[in-house]
């Protein structure tokens, strides 16, 4: 995973606290360990450092508690969840062959552009998101992102990556750079990503992605 940016970052703001909480815990800890060192001698010397404590509440908010309600509510983390199993389709300008296995069930031959399965896995903490692209072609990784949540209707997430086709696909599928924005809604119970994609230099394709999380 790598770190992305954001538009509405507390996290100086969350370490500081972090760090008053640390402390207060060590202080806590260290009076009842003193406390109970009177009559269970082993106890003694047990209280820990404010650097492990602080570790620890970093660690534990990065990868659980940021995405919690009480955060949101708080305002201390506003990163929506991207994390998790997506199963969708691109709708690509790509005018080469596409096998038939490739192809999503969805697709409509007659159409301009054609739809090929894809799945996204996601995983993200507080600090950092990776994301992954897989189609029977090729798959892809995230090289860098950014979340928004300010701006527009819908939270985005924008993310360059690097592809890298299959050993058996045809020449034309060669290795590229590209990027994607998708935003995340909300069709019902269904979280939905969906937007566009555009490669770099040397593919020049582009299309819509579609994907909805696995429940």
């Amino acid at each position: 995973m790598h770190t992305y940016s954001t538009d509405n970052d507390n996290r100086i703001v969350v370490y500081g606290l972090l760090g008053v909480v640390s402390w207060f815990l060590i202080v806590w800890i260290g009076q009842a360990t003193s406390l109970l060192a009177s009559s269970v001698p082993a106890l003694a010397g047990g209280t820990i450092s404010w650097g492990v404590a602080f570790t620890i509440l970093s660690k534990g908010f990065s990868q659980k508690v940021w995405k919690t309600k009480i955060s949101r509510v708080t305002g201390a983390s506003k990163s929506p969840d991207f994390s998790g199993e997506w199963d969708g389709y691109i709708m690509t300008s790509y005018g080469g062959d596409i096998p038939e296995s490739a192809l999503h069930e969805s697709n409509a031959p007659e159409a301009d552009m054609q739809r090929v399965a894809a799945s996204l896995h996601i995983e993200q903490t507080w600090r950092e998101i990776g994301i992954h692209l897989s189609t029977d072609n090729s798959e892809s990784d995230s090289t860098g992102a950014t979340v928004l949540t300010k701006d527009g209707r819908w939270p985005s997430l924008t993310y360059q990556y690097g592809n890298k086709p299959g050993a058996d696909t045809e020449p034309s599928m060669a290795s590229h750079d590209g990027t994607a924005d998708l935003s995340l809604k909300h069709n019902g119970p269904q979280d939905v990503l969906e937007g566009f994609y555009y490669t770099g230099p040397g593919r020049e394709n582009y299309g819509e992605m579609y994907f909805e999380r696995r429940e």
